[in-house]
């Protein structure tokens, strides 16, 4: 499975992650997730009120997608889930969910750090910090 969206409302990392697991099978050693979540102090305004996820482009999820498959052939996973809020959020709420599954833990960790970087260049969603 590879999976990759944008929501504009809260998700449930708990049952995202049980899902995921039922679809495992025995050629999975190792499974890693990131559970990004909005902290303080902001990188723009230290203590902000909210911050606003906002996308630059139409096809967010299709970029998501993108992201998740290259992870998945350059990795060599066996899968890889990305949920990333859009909208507006507070601080401590849940702001990107990455899941990845693989054979070894070292492929594991990189195809997860190195999805949540590419994410993170904010070059299809915006963060902006609220006074």
């Amino acid at each position: 499975m590879t999976h990759a969206y944008a929501a504009t409302t809260e998700f449930d990392c708990l049952e995202l992650y049980r899902s995921f697991l039922a679809q495992e099978t025995d050629l999975t050693g190792t499974v890693v997730m990131h559970h990004g979540r909005v902290k303080r102090p902001g990188k723009q305004v230290p203590d902000f009120s909210r911050v606003e996820l906002k996308p630059l482009v139409s096809d967010v999820d299709s970029r998501m997608m993108a992201i998740a498959e290259q992870a998945k052939t350059q990795f060599k996973l066996n899968q890889v889930l990305v949920v990333h809020r859009l909208g507006s959020i507070n601080a401590c709420d849940t702001v990107l969910f990455a899941v990845v599954s693989g054979a070894t833990r070292d492929r594991c960790f990189a195809a997860c750090s190195w999805i949540v970087d590419e994410i993170k260049r904010e070059e299809f969603i915006q963060l902006i910090e609220h006074p």
